[in-house]
């Protein structure tokens, strides 16, 4: 975590197998005051998310070996602890659309996701704890 974050900042669970889109979204969000953890499939999500303190958002990925996003999010919404916890899909799948609001979802961001919308995405769910660095500042 980023030592310049305050542990009452928001955070956010990003699950997704591709570590490169783990390490980049993991600091544009604590870059802009989240607090940020991961799992690379929805089984380690689940029991990561068991027994602690809910995040404000899920951003959920589809295709994901050993358990994918559907999987996790059929799972999630069985569990009252965790229902509640609002979930977007980021993804690369061409039919998720149809798919998303079945499945009760706050929102879907296609890859790739342009920065600025998905702070706003995480921003409708998270207040930020501090706001991000601009240039020439500490």
């Amino acid at each position: 975590m980023n030592e310049g974050i305050s542990s009452s900042a928001p955070s956010v669970l990003v699950i997704d197998d591709d570590p490169d889109i783990l390490e980049v979204t993991r600091f544009v969000l604590e870059n802009a005051g989240y607090r940020v953890a991961t799992a690379a499939n929805g089984a380690d999500a689940l029991a990561s998310l068991r027994g602690k303190a809910k995040p404000g958002l899920i951003l959920l990925d589809l295709m994901m070996p050993v358990m994918n996003g559907w999987e996790f999010r059929a799972e999630q919404t069985r569990d009252p602890e965790l229902a509640s916890v609002p979930v977007v899909i980021i993804t690369g799948a061409g039919n998720a659309a149809a798919r998303a609001a079945p499945a009760g979802v706050a929102g879907l961001l296609e890859k790739p996701v342009e920065l600025d919308t998905l702070l706003s995405a995480v921003g409708r769910y998270c207040k930020r704890g501090r706001p991000p660095r601009r240039e020439g500042q500490p």
